[in-house]
C-alpha cells in the first residue's frame, strides 16, 4: 500500500516518518524539489534537489505521478521513484494539494493528515528563523490546508512524539497485518 502522509509546513511530519522507519521497514518516496537544501539535509535522501529547468523538463516528460508550486518552489513525485517500491510499504509526503489530488483519484493511497495546536505550530516556524510575517502567511494557509482534513481517512495529532509514531505504525499495521 502507498500510505500519504500530510499536513502544514512544521508539524513534524518528517520527524514522524523518520522515527517510523525505525520500527518497521517502510520505503521513503523521496520527492524532487527547486527549493534550496536546509542545513542537516542530503541531496537524495531528503529531497532530490534540482533546478527549476530540470523540474520544468521533468514535467514536460510527464515523469511526476504528482507535482506542485509551493512557496515559490516546485515539488514532485516521480514515476521512476514510486516505481522503486513496488509492493513494499510506500510512504509518501506530500503538500495538501498534491495529496489530496492524488486520494481524490486513486483508493490506492492511504491519507493520513497530521496536524498540531496554533501555539506549537507558531513555536516551530519561529524556531526555524521565519519572519512575522512568513509565518502569518503560513498561519494562514495552514488553516486553509486545515479545512481539506476530511479527505483523509486517519488523522494524528502530534503532540508528543512516541504517541504519533506509534499511532501511525499502528494504522500501518492494522492495515499490512504485519
Amino acid at each position: 500500500m502507498i500510505y500519504i502522509i500530510t499536513g502544514p509546513s512544521g508539524v513534524g511530519k518528517n520527524t514522524i516518518i523518520n522515527e517510523l522507519a525505525n520500527k518497521i521497514d517502510i520505503n521513503f518516496v523521496v520527492s524532487h524539489t527547486t527549493r534550496e537544501i536546509r542545513e542537516n539535509e542530503i541531496d537524495g535522501v531528503d529531497y532530490h534537489f534540482v533546478s527549476l529547468e530540470k523540474f520544468q523538463n521533468m514535467i514536460s516528460n510527464n515523469e511526476f505521478i504528482e507535482f506542485e508550486e509551493f512557496n515559490n518552489n516546485y515539488y514532485g513525485t516521480s514515476i521512476e521513484e514510486l516505481e522503486k517500491t513496488k509492493d513494499k510499504i510506500t510512504i509518501l509526503d506530500l503538500e495538501i494539494k498534491g495529496a489530496t489530488n492524488l486520494l481524490s483519484n486513486n483508493e490506492e493511497y492511504i491519507g493520513i493528515f497530521i496536524d498540531i495546536s496554533n501555539d506549537l505550530l507558531i513555536e516551530r516556524l519561529n524556531s526555524r528563523g521565519h519572519t512575522e510575517d512568513f509565518i502569518n502567511s503560513r498561519m494562514k494557509l495552514a488553516d486553509s490546508q486545515r479545512s481539506n482534513k476530511e479527505i483523509f481517512k486517519y488523522f494524528i495529532e502530534n503532540i508528543d512524539l512516541n504517541t504519533s509514531v506509534n499511532q501511525l505504525v499502528d494504522i500501518i499495521c492494522n492495515l499490512e497485518e504485519i
